[in-house]
């Protein structure tokens, strides 16, 4: 096994708890959560069929971050 494998992996956890943390998410305004497809191509790494959009806005001012 790797012998960086267990940072890696708190790495990218604390990446994912801090994008989701630090940030508001929501639908583009002409998309409705209906819409959204969860199909997938499967494969070697299994990818989304219709790439996700999403729009990220900062909870604090800018100079916060």
């Amino acid at each position: 096994m790797c012998p960086g494998y267990s940072l890696g992996l708190k790495l990218i956890r604390s990446s994912i708890a801090n994008m989701l943390h630090g940030f508001n998410r929501k639908l583009p305004e002409n998309m409705k959560p209906e819409v959204l497809s969860m199909d997938e191509v499967y494969g070697l790494a299994t990818p989304r069929k219709f790439p996700l959009v999403a729009v990220v806005e900062p909870r604090l001012p800018n100079h916060l971050y």
